[in-house]
């Protein structure tokens, strides 16, 4: 080896030994002096004077910047008409209204949706000629979960705003249909500071009857139409993709006048949701105080709705016979269940595996479905292989999770210990009702015995790397040499380019 590279050195030292001495010696005279040649003198070639380019980096995509606050509201809260809370007699969908004793009312109103720090304030506004005790009512309402009823005997946990509200009524006070209003403000989840309106009818019938006589405690009442819609119910209120529900209302007039030009439209703004009945709604010429009108819409589930609940609407407008007019809502919603079932990447073992030694397994599963897949989990259950199960928790529809497993090699449970072994991959999950479900891989490979290591092989490697550190050694010195002549013959060749100068 040495031998080896000193011969390298000598060859590169006699290849050099011209170049060092035409740098040495004089510049050989001309035999013939000769004009100079009008044309300029041949230039070697300088090379670039900019240094080659280097390839792009790909620079990272800024992310885009957050748009600054419309100042509108988004109304992200909604009256919940499904489901009963508690101070609660029914939902709103199937007719709820406010208590009312001989000396006070106490209404009931949950609202749903996100607000910025899960708080909301909220004002009540009374009628100026109505029986309630005026007061500073004004109160904060944090979101919490609350254990919810529908009429059906259904049962779950729902997070809202529940607003609580007694007022205490006037002594005396008189009967009717009156109008109390909930002012609530706060900040979207955007930070944009908004205002809601949500409005109660109360009807009372306790009280004294209106006179137009004057004196006394009476006063005044303004007469109005006052639409409420009393039920909506949904069939079927639980269904899958790509399936017709219909929405059956009852209206019914509490005012103190006939209403007129009433419309009465669907909406829904769910994009899971498509309206198959007439996008005019339903209009009427008039309803008269204390009668009821009926109307139904259709709707459709599209195929791949999203599995949990959606929403419907249905929106009133309608007159005075002065020509105000007046607007009413209600929300109803419709839960749709869809299948759930993962995939995964294939699962793909090394054919020969030696027992005793340690490799990386990505595990990789996806939701390729409407529905979202609960306590995921991956088990590698074949014999020989020893590591943990791959926990990844809930997975969203089109959603996906990734893991990586450390997996140790150990030997076959029976007497020949290494051979072909056989298992599988499996994934398993829940769907939203808690069954459990799961797929699978068919998975193989082969564990080998470790290799033994002979006293005389362990002398041969520590040979072989004292012979591997020699060797770069002295391709660190080959290489120190070359760089040393390379020096010294730019000095050698800058010298004799300063004596030319000189000579000129």
């Amino acid at each position: 080896m040495k031998q080896r590279v000193f011969a390298w050195i000598l060859a590169l030292i006699l290849a050099l030994t011209p170049v060092l001495a035409l740098a040495e010696g004089d510049e050989p005279e001309s035999t013939a002096l000769t004009e100079p040649s009008s044309s300029p003198s041949e230039e070697p070639t300088a090379p670039p004077s900019t240094e080659p380019t280097a390839p792009p980096t790909e620079q990272p995509t800024a992310a885009p910047e957050t748009p600054e606050p419309t100042g509108e509201s988004t109304d992200p809260l909604k009256i919940d008409t499904y489901w009963k809370y508690p101070g609660m007699e029914k939902s709103y969908a199937a007719g709820y209204v406010p208590t009312v004793t001989d000396t006070s009312v106490k209404i009931v109103m949950p609202l749903i949706g996100k607000t910025q720090g899960d708080t909301i304030r909220v004002v009540p506004v009374f009628p100026d000629d109505g029986p309630f005790e005026p007061g500073n009512y004004q109160f904060d309402v944090r979101e919490k979960s609350y254990n919810v009823r529908h009429s059906t005997d259904k049962t779950g946990t729902m997070k809202a705003y529940l607003i609580t509200f007694s007022v205490p009524l006037k002594n005396p006070h008189y009967k009717g249909t009156y109008t109390i209003t909930f002012q609530t403000s706060y900040k979207t989840p955007s930070g944009d500071a908004t205002e809601q309106t949500f409005s109660m009818q109360v009807s009372i019938k306790n009280g004294k009857n209106q006179s137009t006589g004057g004196g006394g405690n009476y006063q005044p009442s303004v007469k109005k139409p006052v639409l409420l819609i009393e039920t909506g119910t949904v069939t079927p209120t639980d269904t899958e993709g790509d399936a017709k529900v219909a929405l059956k209302v009852s209206i019914v007039n509490r005012g103190q006048l006939e209403a007129r030009n009433i419309h009465i439209v669907p909406a829904t703004e769910d994009p899971d949701l498509q309206l198959l009945s007439d996008l005019n709604g339903v209009f009427l010429v008039e309803l008269p105080v204390d009668e009821t009108t009926e109307t139904s819409f259709e709707f459709r589930v599209l195929r791949h709705a999203l599995e949990g609940d959606h929403l419907m609407q249905v929106n009133i407008a309608y007159e005075d016979k002065y020509g105000n007019t007046f607007n009413e809502a209600g929300s109803y919603r419709v839960h749709v269940s869809q299948p759930v079932e993962l995939e995964h990447d294939p699962i793909k073992l090394p054919e020969t595996l030696t027992s005793g030694d340690t490799f990386p397994q990505i595990i990789y599963v996806y939701n390729p479905s409407c529905a979202t897949a609960y306590n995921v989990r991956g088990v590698l259950n074949v014999e020989g292989l020893i590591c943990s199960s791959a926990y990844l928790g809930n997975i969203p529809p089109q959603g996906s999770a990734e893991k990586e497993l450390s997996v140790f090699v150990t030997t076959l449970p029976n007497s020949t210990k290494y051979g072909d072994t056989r298992g599988s991959f499996e994934v398993h999950y829940e769907n939203e009702a808690g069954e459990e479900l799961m797929i699978y891989q068919d998975l193989k490979s082969t564990i080998q015995e470790p290799v033994q290591i002979t006293d005389e092989e362990k002398v041969k490697q520590e040979q072989e790397q004292k012979e591997q550190q020699t060797l770069s050694q002295w391709w660190i010195s080959l290489l120190v040499a070359i760089a040393v002549i390379i020096i010294l013959i730019a000095v050698i060749l800058i010298a004799r380019f300063a004596r030319m100068m000189r000579m000129k």
